[in-house]
C-alpha cells in the first residue's frame, strides 16, 4: 500500500523550499504520494513548473485560507 507523507513549508524562505521539496521527492519511492503544503504564490508557481518538467505527477492542487496543497504521486 502506498505511504503519505505531508512536506510543510510555510514560511521555509525562496530557494529553500525549493530544495527541500526536490529533497523529499527523492527520498520517496514509487507509488508513494506527498501533500506539500506552501503559502507564497511564487513559490507555487515554481513548484509547479518543476512538477511539469520531472516524470512525477502532481495529483491535485487547493487553497486552505492562504495556503496551498499539493498532492505529488512520485512516479
Amino acid at each position: 500500500m502506498p505511504s503519505k507523507a505531508e512536506l510543510n513549508l510555510v514560511g521555509v524562505v525562496w530557494p529553500v523550499c525549493l530544495l527541500q521539496c526536490n529533497s523529499e521527492l527523492n527520498r520517496l519511492y514509487a507509488g508513494e504520494e506527498i501533500d506539500v503544503i506552501v503559502k507564497d504564490p511564487d513559490v507555487l508557481k515554481d513548484l509547479l513548473i518543476i512538477l511539469e518538467r520531472s516524470s512525477d505527477h502532481l495529483v491535485t492542487t487547493s487553497k486552505e485560507g492562504e495556503r496551498y496543497r499539493l498532492h505529488i504521486l512520485r512516479l
